[in-house]
């Protein structure tokens, strides 16, 4: 173990969730793709920099303490923490407690989505949090770096530091957070505007891939892909086999950004705006993401996973990048998500890029309603532009993952079971679908249904920051079935049911009759297979001594 490490970069998991097929997990397990990059330009300014994943470090030692970890560094002068996705949030804020209560002298910083969304809020609530960098933080970082490692006159000065949301304990420097409200930064641009905005020299000069800079990297390539949840009552290899594609998926930077808005997306147009200060699409230089994946290729990495289709028109960007892909000679396979639906020519390259058996393209149509689709999702597309393009898919040996959700705005109990029968017909007429799911969706801050719940005929029990980190410190707050909201008169009975309540009975109707659980977790099973699944699942961590109700009547446990 080094103890010279100047700055660490902690991604903090959400240690703790049950959901019954997994029993008790872990979530958000992958970094967020910016880390590897933020942590790779301060180990240019030749810092002793160090990425560390917590839920590594539990998986290899259950006795393993953080605190203890940041004890030792005696040379350690930030701790940077991502608070990427809402699931983090007790989790990241616990571990920032113990960490500034360990090492007073230690500065801690969060950034990220959330963290950024609820900035002011963060700062606000929790005076050991010395800040939050909002939105992008490439130059920011650096500032602040230099700032901490070479204090002018002995004592660090804040001021100046672009996008930095500085909590209330630091009473006696101006909080940048003030100067960024107090000015609109006009589209055109403004040299005087106290906010940074990643230009495209910017972002094709940074490194996505620095993987080394994580301690214990090579458990990162074998642990975690698809899905994100870690169940820690299975053992490492049980893990891999039950709860894992088997695929060592790397996800790869491609861009930022998004043109449009789906109902339930964080990363909708306006909210892009509202994070980052201004809503911009950025893709990267194909020349500089193929470099990506040949590193990444070295750390035993085989496929990459993408999920950037904003500007559906520029389809024409990938046909770029897979010739780059296919000059380079570049042997890996694709995990790719699409936003609206793939091009017949994209289908081509893609099958004549990737290796096959290590790549599927991923459709989400959200329902099988076309009405219902349309008001919720940015990218629209009909039944029959879908089925032609699954038929395109099937023609070429494509695996292919179709994605549902269920409970969504404007749909009701009975426009739901649409996405029922299209389910039944792709079953039936397709051979090449790999993953089938459906899923309620959670409550995102920020989200077109979180900012306006009255206007999707919603009503919702998170509108704070605060509200997210009580859920999340909570035993009913899982990803799965834990949603956030409740839309009036969903059932056609003339009733609002709480949020709570709201959930329950989702997630009653998809275990009757939307059931996909598999033991291949690249496939799935019909509603009837699944629930059998699920049900020998719990048996058997119930035989163990698990189950729901060891769960509910533990103590929390916390990263120590």
């Amino acid at each position: 173990m080094s103890e010279n490490i100047e700055v660490l970069f902690l991604h903090v998991p959400k240690f703790s969730s049950y959901y019954k097929p997994l029993d008790e997990f872990m979530n958000i397990t992958y970094i967020p793709m910016g880390v590897f990059a933020l942590a790779d330009l301060v180990a240019r300014k030749k810092h002793c920099v160090e990425i560390l994943h917590a839920g590594i470090e539990w998986i290899l030692d259950r006795n393993f303490s953080i605190v203890e970890y940041i004890k030792k560094q005696k040379k350690l002068k930030v701790v940077f923490m991502p608070l990427f996705w809402h699931y983090q949030s007790y989790d990241v804020i616990n571990m920032a407690e113990k960490i500034k209560k360990a090492r007073p002298d230690v500065y801690v910083f969060l950034g990220g989505f959330t963290a950024s969304y609820f900035a002011e809020q963060i700062t606000e609530n929790f005076e050991f949090i010395d800040g939050v960098m909002k939105g992008y933080s490439e130059k920011p970082m650096d500032i602040l770096c230099d700032k901490i490692m070479k204090p002018a006159g002995g004592a660090v000065n804040f001021n100046g530091v672009p996008n930095l949301v500085l909590s209330s304990r630091h009473n006696n420097q101006e909080s940048i957070a003030a100067a960024v409200n107090s000015k609109s930064c006009p589209d055109s641009g403004d040299s005087k505007c106290d906010y940074f905005i990643t230009s495209q020299a910017e972002f094709d000069s940074l490194r996505f891939s620095n993987i080394g800079l994580l301690r214990n990297f090579h458990y990162y390539a074998k642990l975690f892909s698809f899905p994100l949840a870690y169940s820690k009552n299975l053992s490492q290899s049980e893990n891999i086999r039950l709860n894992n594609m088997g695929l060592k998926m790397f996800p790869v930077e491609i861009g930022r950004g998004c043109s449009t808005s789906c109902t339930w997306c964080a990363g909708s147009a306006p909210n892009q705006k509202k994070m980052n200060f201004k809503a911009v699409v950025l893709w990267r230089n194909p020349e500089k993401v193929a470099d990506t994946m040949e590193e990444a290729l070295l750390f035993g990495y085989k496929t990459f996973a993408v999920c950037f289709d904003p500007e559906p028109e520029k389809q024409e960007y990938y046909l770029e990048l897979f010739e780059v892909i296919r000059r380079r000679n570049i042997k890996c396979g694709l995990y790719f998500e699409c936003y609206a639906l793939p091009t017949a020519r994209f289908i081509e390259s893609f099958k004549n890029t990737f290796e096959l058996d290590k790549s599927v393209i991923a459709i989400s149509p959200e329902c099988g309603n076309e009405e219902i689709r349309r008001k919720n999702k940015g990218f629209y597309f009909s039944n029959d532009e879908f089925y032609k393009i699954l038929d395109v898919l099937q023609k070429n040996k494509i695996k292919t993952d179709v994605f549902f959700t269920m409970g969504i705005p404007n749909e009701n109990i009975n426009t739901l079971y649409d996405t029922q029968r299209m389910i039944k017909t792709i079953d039936s007429r397709y051979d090449n679908i790999g993953r089938m799911m459906t899923w309620g969706i959670q409550t995102e801050p920020g989200a077109p249904l979180f900012e306006k719940p009255e206007f999707f005929n919603a009503v919702t029990d998170r509108k704070t920051f605060m509200d997210f980190y009580k859920i999340h410190s909570g035993a009913n707050s899982d990803t799965y079935s834990a949603l956030g909201y409740s839309i009036k008169n969903y059932f056609l009975d003339g009733k609002t049911y709480s949020p709570e309540e709201f959930s329950e009975k989702i997630m009653q109707i998809k275990c009757r009759d939307f059931c996909f659980l598999h033991n291949d977790c690249a496939s799935y099973n019909m509603p009837f297979a699944g629930r059998l699944t699920c049900k020998l699942r719990a048996l058997g961590f119930w035989l163990k001594g698990f189950g729901k109700n060891r769960y509910l009547n533990m103590k929390r446990p916390e990263f120590k």
